[in-house]
């Protein structure tokens, strides 16, 4: 676990910082994506998650679905092009799932994609995923989360 000023991140996942959601494979050609945990303490709270429908092709850069936090709606966008398979019906139902499990029960959708999560420079791990992060919260003025 990647720990950076109180926000976590899986080690066996890749991350869009610009984005703020997080990738992970899963069965072949398959990928499940969700909100970081730096994406959570920014929101604070969500009232709402309306994804895409299933069959939905994304383009990279591409919404998903929205969630509705307390002031404003925000487009969750998936770096990787594919196709939704699945949305988290659950979070759907009960939005605070995401805040409170944003690696776990808080997923947002699978996708089918050909991408190579490897390839592409704009997700990151490790090392990387530090830099950028620390960087993307030192311009939020994000000084630090402790998740209560």
């Amino acid at each position: 676990m990647i720990v950076v000023r109180g926000c976590e991140f899986p080690q066996d996942r890749c991350y869009h910082v610009e984005y703020n959601v997080w990738v992970q494979r899963a069965a072949k050609g398959r990928v499940t994506l969700g909100a970081t945990s730096f994406g959570v303490a920014l929101a604070v709270e969500f009232f709402a998650f309306m994804p895409k429908a299933v069959t939905t092709k994304i383009a990279p850069g591409r919404a998903v679905g929205l969630l509705e936090l307390s002031k404003t709606v925000v487009s969750v966008r998936s770096p990787v092009e594919g196709a939704i398979v699945e949305v988290n019906t659950a979070a759907v139902g009960k939005p605070s799932m995401i805040s409170n499990d944003p690696y776990g029960s808080g997923w947002l959708v699978r996708l089918s994609t050909n991408s190579d999560l490897d390839a592409d420079p704009q997700l990151l791990t490790g090392d990387a995923l530090i830099s950028a992060f620390e960087e993307a919260m030192a311009l939020e003025n994000f000084e630090g989360w402790e998740k209560s």
